[in-house]
């Protein structure tokens, strides 16, 4: 009932036009709710110029969800199905789906959502590929494609790939990495702790690896991050000298920490990491090769200067792929090629 008065006070039901991205609905923080938030942020900065609404909504079966309340944001989020038929005049709709979430959209959509669709008749998908491991089935896809024009964007430039583009039947484009919503605290090494902060993802050699590192740099303040508020989390990279994650390698601890001024530490993948990582001195070839060499790694580059002097390396690195004039140019040339055009199908 909440959402449904937001959706009355900050909508009107006869607009032509609508712009929908799907989120998570879990009150949480973490890269892929941050890089939708920021996708639909910039989107709406630019809507007027697309002659269109934007609005956010929880992808089907997950929980129902008012706003996130971890990092800072003012926006609202309806229920998919609910804003769907509130808005009775739509000529024209598209919709950003989480990768993750294209299996239950499909079936949640059915044969009733699919005669919607047919009467708003311009109708497009954009699979917002974030991570490679949850890459939709092509059955799926082909139900998508009978309702509208489907399209797929990427976070990583690793795997916007013509190999990809086959597998899925449809066209990536490259939209980079979010870029947040704030400007980066860049610290230098005399500004910054002795930290080293440690992503808080599932792996079966996290322990292992933090207890050799405990025992051999004793006075290293190691902290896992775990329920805190982004804020506060930008915080504490900004005096963290070290960053080590146990997650997807080029994620936000790696990337965030760096353009805070600090270092991080990875094994490589080719998933996630583009071919200019491999071989820095801390993205490791394995998980063996980062326990052997990681506590040695941290005491050489624990002086100011060379410190500074990787810390540039690891940055102008990053910023070569992530940075705002990247991402905005990918968002703006997306939509000049996918919303701007007439048909669907065009």
């Amino acid at each position: 009932m909440r959402q449904r008065k937001l959706l009355i006070v900050n909508y009107s039901p006869r607009i032509q036009k609508l712009i929908m991205f799907l989120t998570p609905g879990f009150d949480n923080v973490n890269g892929g709710i941050i890089s939708i938030t920021s996708l639909y942020d910039e989107t709406d900065k630019i809507r007027e110029v697309l002659g269109t609404e934007v609005i956010m909504c929880t992808a089907p079966g997950e929980p129902n969800l008012i706003r996130f309340s971890k990092f800072d944001n003012r926006n609202y989020l309806y229920d998919m199905q609910q804003a769907l038929s509130y808005f009775t005049n739509l000529n024209r709709v598209m919709i950003h789906i989480p990768e993750y979430a294209v299996s239950r959209f499909v079936a949640a959509i059915g044969e009733t959502r699919r005669e919607r669709f047919q009467e708003i008749g311009d109708v497009r998908f954009n699979i917002l590929l974030q991570n490679i491991g949850f890459v939709p089935n092509s059955r799926d896809i082909d139900i998508l494609k009978k309702i509208g024009k489907v399209t797929c964007t990427t976070a990583h430039e690793s795997y916007s790939k013509e190999h990809l583009e086959r597998r899925l039947g449809v066209r990536l484009r490259y939209l980079s990495w979010y870029v947040s919503l704030q400007d980066y605290e860049k610290q230098d090494y005399r500004e910054k702790s002795n930290l080293l902060v440690v992503s808080n993802d599932p792996h079966p050699r996290k322990e292992e690896i933090l207890s050799s590192i405990r025992i051999t740099i004793p006075n290293l303040e190691i902290r896992v991050i775990e329920d805190l508020h982004y804020g506060e989390y930008r915080k504490l990279i900004a005096r963290a000298k070290w960053a080590l994650t146990f997650g997807e390698g080029l994620d936000g601890y790696f990337l965030e920490t760096v353009f805070a001024g600090g270092i991080s530490f990875a094994v490589y993948n080719t998933e996630f990491f583009t071919d200019d990582f491999r071989g820095l001195k801390t993205v490791y070839a394995s998980w063996d090769e980062l326990r052997t060499h990681i506590c040695s790694d941290i005491e050489s580059l624990d002086n100011a200067s060379e410190y500074a002097t990787y810390n540039a390396r690891l940055y102008e690195i990053c910023n070569r792929h992530y940075n705002p004039e990247i991402y905005r140019k990918g968002i703006d040339d997306f939509y000049a090629a996918e919303w701007e055009t007439s048909e669907p199908n065009a």
